[in-house]
């Protein structure tokens, strides 16, 4: 699968695989990288002191400050793997393409159209959640995902139906289409997303004829984990 023509690499954004996923990017060598943020995230994530949550709504607050404190728990910034993403498309000379959606407009979209029970349950599922800033209880749930993504994701299904539609679904379509559009002019690309994106998007592709491959962030972090134990002298 080595010469594949779209290499999909699955990272989270609160875990520590920056070297990873820029070893991956300049191994593979792709003519161009795509990554899963829009032009704004961009700008918000290389001018942090431009950024203010005063003027998100109180919800999008909530979840900039969760992400925030769950990447604390590994010492990193939320969106840095996409940062390093970026930084190896420039030594390679390739274009970057950002191909999310808004996100701002998306995260919106989705409290607009939820029903006033999955708003509830959105909500009550924010409470406990500072419990996972304690590095255990955030690799527990990394882990419930990594074992078994079928059933995790079916039970995000379930409870927030309309967060899985709009957040997953069909940000799916949209950037498998801008994934696809930018393969077939440039060649060998890598695209750099959230991992819970790669089942969905992997499908889209072979189901539109793409020789796809995907590089799950499970391997991406025991890639990291062997870095920084050679790094560090660690066995």
């Amino acid at each position: 699968m080595e010469n594949a023509e779209i290499f999909l690499i699955g990272v989270a954004h609160v875990l520590r695989m920056k070297g990873a996923v820029k070893n991956e990017i300049i191994s593979l060598a792709p003519r161009a990288v795509c990554v899963e943020l829009d032009r704004a995230r961009f700008y918000a994530l290389t001018h942090p002191e431009e950024s203010s949550y005063a003027k998100l709504p109180f919800y999008l607050k909530m979840l900039a400050r969760l992400q925030k404190r769950l990447g604390e728990n590994y010492g990193v910034k939320a969106g840095e793997e996409m940062l390093t993403a970026v930084e190896a498309a420039k030594e390679l000379h390739a274009p970057v393409f950002f191909v999310d959606d808004d996100a701002y407009l998306a995260v919106r979209k989705m409290f607009r159209e939820m029903s006033l029970r999955e708003k509830l349950r959105f909500f009550s599922a924010l409470v406990p959640l500072p419990s996972l800033k304690r590095k255990t209880s955030l690799e527990r749930e990394i882990r419930r995902y990594e074992e078994d993504e079928k059933t995790y994701m079916e039970q995000f299904s379930e409870f927030f139906p309309t967060a899985k539609r709009i957040l997953i679904d069909e940000r799916n379509i949209h950037m498998a289409e801008r994934i696809i559009a930018v393969s077939e002019r440039y060649g060998r690309t890598v695209a750099v997303l959230g991992d819970a994106h790669l089942s969905g998007i992997s499908a889209i592709l072979m189901g539109r004829g793409k020789d796809v491959r995907s590089i799950r962030m499970k391997d991406l972090r025991k890639s990291e984990n062997i870095t920084i134990s050679i790094k560090y002298g660690i066995e």
